[in-house]
């Protein structure tokens, strides 16, 4: 995770900064934290397979003020499209929890001023103000002279000379429970787009909460599913939409709409852009579904044609892409054992940094241990905050303290009988509070020998006060202090060296060698990862690398060792 805060206690001080140096996510997305504070300026989100969120909705704020008749260098309007306050031009980007505005004003004074141009094919929008006047959010590719003006922020996005008569085209966007205002066509454009429970806010003026201008040969444009249109404009003045282009399609199902929206719904742009039967709306509710003075043109569903126009057909595409179910991702909350490790680190490596090698990609692995933590510094230090603020329904967060909180300093230690629970407690709170399973994990052993080849625990009390705490709260636990007990005595002093990170001098980051019983090199990082995965599905390990299958399933994560160690001699 990266976290950017205006006050410099995160790594960035500023949105674009941090998305410029941050690198690309590979199998999981690189999460991005913005702490609460006013952000001012236009941001180009050009990177692929991002997760943004923000620290809280109405506090996070990403405002700029740009509007079509700003100035270009050579002295011409610079139009609608490069206007926006926020550009996404990546794939696979997810935004959550934050506020976009457009503060440029009226358009009758400021012309277009977009708050959001998303360009990026599966961008997701979940719990997010998107706030504008005339034009607030283009869902469409970008534009030859969009890519110049964001130079050298390169695009990976579909990008053509003109929106205007729009080929067809293959961007996917899904919006779920945002609040989106605006007055004249304030959602606009070609891709196919689903809304899920989201809120349309109409300004004072009145306008057209939509006008899509989908390709004649592009089955789907915007469909807006359980969600709600009202504003604040007088009764009547908000239409439905109006088609950008002939062949518009634009559907609202299952919408509640108030007394602002228009009786006839849909409104002809002109002669030539007139309402059709790819405009509709089915079992729609309030004020508006009461009247029966539509447009003519307009299309009432039936409940056939309503059942197969759902979200895989209308953006699942070829790869099945199903935004409404997301991948779970998991929270790792611990110390350097855990830790992920950088190559002039190698092989020294943590053993929550090869469990999405271990995993068949139905899980995102998010690692947040850190070197040297105790489960009061982890807190302390606010990362279980950070942590907080990016959890789903779904997830886990998996604790595994023990290691440093016996150290003698103020910053790490606890008594294991009483700080040591109340802060695996705050662990288990935060999780619960936001729908989130726990997960306790008792600390690895320390690679250590009596004199006849037994393994000596060293962490004293804190494995036992973790067991505790997971009996008494109803917490799942996965034992890894015994499990790698186990593996230490079946191993022996001599067997158990190729475990931890022991490194014959020459080695090219550990030129006069190293000795380390405490840390993984990276074939025992794996072993130790799979042992947790065992426990996790409730599977008992047995000495020589069987175990006992419990059942629930997550055996079916497990891949072979074998596929997950780089070949370098270890």
């Amino acid at each position: 995770m990266f976290v950017v805060a205006r006050d410099g206690s995160g790594d960035f001080t500023d949105i674009q900064e941090a998305i410029d140096r941050i690198p690309e996510g590979d199998r999981a997305p690189t999460l991005l934290l913005i702490r609460k504070g006013v952000y001012t300026g236009r941001v180009v989100i050009h990177k692929d397979n991002l997760r943004i969120v923000g620290e809280d909705r109405k506090e996070t704020v990403l405002t700029a003020s740009g509007c079509a008749k700003d100035p270009a260098p050579d002295g011409t309007p610079r139009g609608t499209f490069l206007s926006a306050t926020l550009i996404v031009t990546g794939k696979n980007v997810e935004v959550e929890n934050l506020t976009v505005r457009n503060d440029a004003g009226d358009g009758s004074t400021a012309g277009q001023a977009v708050a959001v141009y998303a360009a990026g094919d599966r961008g997701v929008w979940r719990n997010c103000d998107l706030i504008a006047h005339q034009d607030t959010l283009f869902c469409g590719p970008v534009m030859e002279k969009v890519n110049a003006d964001t130079a050298p922020r390169i695009s990976s996005a579909e990008c053509v000379p003109s929106v205007g008569d729009s080929p067809v085209t293959h961007g996917r966007l899904y919006f779920e429970d945002c609040f989106i205002r605006g007055d004249i066509d304030f959602i606009f454009g070609p891709y196919r787009c689903w809304f899920e429970r989201c809120t349309l806010f109409m300004n004072r003026h009145g306008g057209y909460y939509t006008a899509a201008n989908t390709p004649e040969h592009q089955p789907y444009g915007m469909v807006f599913h359980r969600c709600t249109l009202t504003g604040e404009c007088a009764a009547g003045a908000a239409f439905l939409g109006r088609p950008w282009r002939r062949f518009a399609r634009t559907v609202f199902l299952e919408c509640r709409m108030d007394a602002c929206v228009a009786p006839c719904g849909f409104c002809d742009w002109d002669e030539e852009r007139r309402v059709t039967d790819r405009c509709g709306e089915w079992r729609t509710e309030g004020a508006r579904a009461s009247l029966e003075m539509r447009h003519p043109g307009e299309r009432q569903l039936t409940d056939e044609e309503a059942q197969i126009l759902n979200l895989p057909e209308v953006i699942g595409g070829f790869d099945g892409w199903r935004p409404d179910r997301r991948v779970p991702t998991w929270f790792l909350c611990g110390d350097s054992t855990m830790a992920d490790y950088p190559a002039e680190a190698y092989p020294m490596t943590g053993w929550g940094q090869k469990l999405q090698a271990l995993t068949d990609g139905t899980v995102f692995i998010q690692n947040e241990a850190v070197n040297g933590r105790s489960s009061k510094s982890f807190i302390t230090e606010q990362r279980l905050h950070y942590i907080e603020c990016c959890l789903r329904a779904g997830d886990k967060l998996i604790v595994c303290f023990g290691h440093n909180d016996e150290k003698p300093d103020k910053a790490r230690h606890t008594d294991p009988e009483s700080t040591y629970r109340e802060c695996l407690g705050l662990y288990i709170d935060t999780a619960r509070q936001k729908g989130v399973e726990p997960i306790l994990v008792t600390s690895i052993a320390r690679r250590r020998f009596d004199a006849s080849g037994k393994p000596v625990p060293t962490h004293g009390a804190y494995p036992s006060a973790m067991r505790r705490t997971a009996e008494s709260l109803g917490v799942r636990l996965v034992d890894l202090e015994s499990a790698t007990t186990e593996l230490l005595s079946g191993e022996g002093p001599e067997g158990s060296k190729s475990i931890y990170c022991h490194v014959p001098a020459g080695s090219p980051n550990y030129p006069e060698g190293r000795a380390d019983d405490s840390h993984l090199q990276e074939r025992g990082a794996v072993r130790i990862a799979k042992l947790f995965l065992d426990g996790l599905a409730g599977k008992q390990w047995r000495p020589g690398g069987a175990s006992q299958d419990a059942g629930d399933g997550l055996e079916e994560l497990i891949l072979r060792e074998d596929d997950v160690v780089k070949d370098k001699g270890c």
